[in-house]
């Protein structure tokens, strides 16, 4: 009895023994990875640079977007650094975040391209972002869309559509032979319709965007593919006034104005930051040059057809959207 008892004394303090040992290796381990994570979330400082304010429908509102994005999908540190709009604010506010720590420059805009092509060969532990523009050096990268599908059926749509036979495209910035999408639509459906290109040379100018839009009705235009982002408010009202239909840009753009707009070339931004960081943790990470993304990317889809169109146009259209968007 006494020999039991010795034996259930010792092994008891023996498994009192193991589970201390067991508890101080649980606690080291995670104490480890704790502190793994945290240096990994330090080392992953992101800073967005954007030359727009961060208000409402605005281009700068979308890289807001992207940040909260990308914190919410990887152990990232990310900041938005606004109205940066000269080469001067770009270029110090670019080497102001190297400075602390930042291991990711993203410029919200080709606008960017010609400061971090300075910087890069300076900062060759940095790599530099830009959406849109173009890069020189293998810590640069532009990320870009390829719209021409999603644009040849918004030009199929709006020929559909116009009764003039002249159809209009206000752009924010030269961009016709990059991006010939939409013109081509056009004159594949129709090559009678007479094609008019305007550029704006700013994303938020309304007044110039308004100006230009009643020069092409002038000429006798009836339907304005709007490229621009804060002026498309002010386009889309416009044309309220002088009774003419509009294609919207970025985002479904019929609420402001459903009898007028035919549809809208949905542009998702922010989900570009989530492929950048997606190829930043990638075994390879960030490619050198240029990168297009497409819709299997998730960036860019067409809205819904107004109430303009007929259910039958509508399923020819639908069903062109479909065969386009199709996995390749």
């Amino acid at each position: 009895m006494q020999r039991s008892r010795q034996l259930r004394l010792i092994l008891l303090l023996a498994l009192i023994v193991i589970a201390s040992f067991l508890s101080i290796i649980i606690s080291k381990t995670q104490g480890i990875i704790s502190q793994q994570t945290t240096k990994k979330v330090e080392n992953t400082s992101v800073a967005i640079l954007t030359s727009d304010v961060l208000t409402d429908q605005s281009w700068g509102s979308l890289a807001y977007k992207g940040k909260i994005n990308i914190e919410q999908q990887y152990p990232v540190s990310a900041q938005v650094i606004s109205e940066v709009n000269t080469n001067q604010k770009m270029k110090e506010a670019a080497e102001k975040v190297i400075k602390n720590g930042t291991k990711v420059v993203i410029g919200h805009g080709r606008e960017f391209s010609t400061v971090f092509t300075e910087l890069a060969p300076k900062y060759p532990h940095v790599h530099f972002v830009t959406i849109h523009g173009t890069s020189t050096y293998k810590n640069q990268t532009v990320y870009t869309f390829d719209q021409t599908k999603i644009e040849y059926l918004a030009g199929t749509a709006a020929a559909m559509k116009t009764k003039t036979k002249k159809i209009g495209l206000i752009d924010a910035f030269e961009a016709r032979e990059k991006n010939p999408g939409f013109e081509k639509g056009i004159k594949a459906s129709d090559s009678s319709i007479a094609f008019y290109y305007r550029v704006v040379n700013s994303r938020d100018d309304g007044v110039k965007a308004v100006k230009l839009l009643r020069e092409l009705k002038d000429e006798g235009v009836d339907i304005v593919y709007a490229k621009g982002n804060s002026y498309n408010q002010e386009v889309i009202q416009e044309a309220k006034v002088q009774g003419m239909y509009v294609i919207g840009y970025l985002d479904d753009q019929a609420y402001m104005g459903r009898s007028v707009i035919l549809t809208s070339v949905i542009n998702d931004v922010p989900q570009a930051y989530n492929v950048i960081m997606k190829d930043y943790f990638s075994k390879t990470g960030l490619p050198t040059g240029e990168v297009k993304l497409d819709a299997r990317d998730g960036v860019y889809k067409l809205a819904s057809f107004g109430p303009m169109y007929s259910k039958g146009e509508k399923q020819i259209l639908y069903s062109k959207v479909r065969m386009s968007t199709q996995p390749k």
